[in-house]
């Protein structure tokens, strides 16, 4: 089952909901789709819903998909990424954050859209 991505654009954050299987070998793929809509629209902020993403992968792959946003999503002033509780290791948000891109990751949908819509400092 390949991923499915459907983008909603905002005017203070924009949205990209993912569902499929967890595969790494499809994460650039999926990562790219997101950066070319996100430019396409000139977004700033993005949610994205990981919730229905089915599978699990290993820290290094986290630590992979964590570059990737760096490489992808760096155009982008805030990034947000929306997982299951029981799926949240923070390890793509340490390696985003390492290199520059502020990525957090949430567990709960509030919380994310509250601090993609914060003002900058």
């Amino acid at each position: 089952m390949p991923f499915k991505l459907r983008y909603k654009h905002g005017s203070a954050m924009s949205l990209v909901e993912v569902s499929g299987l967890a595969f790494a070998e499809q994460a650039e793929d999926v990562i790219e789709a997101i950066q070319e809509r996100s430019m396409e629209h000139h977004d700033k902020r993005l949610l994205i819903d990981l919730t229905d993403v089915v599978g699990t992968l290993g820290p290094a792959e986290h630590q992979a998909l964590g570059l990737l946003a760096v490489r992808y999503l760096s155009h982008l002033e805030r990034v947000a990424s929306l997982v299951p509780q029981d799926k949240i290791t923070r390890v793509s948000e340490a390696a985003a954050q390492a290199q520059g891109l502020q990525l957090r990751v949430f567990t709960d949908l509030t919380d994310a859209v509250d601090w993609l819509v914060q003002p900058s400092p």
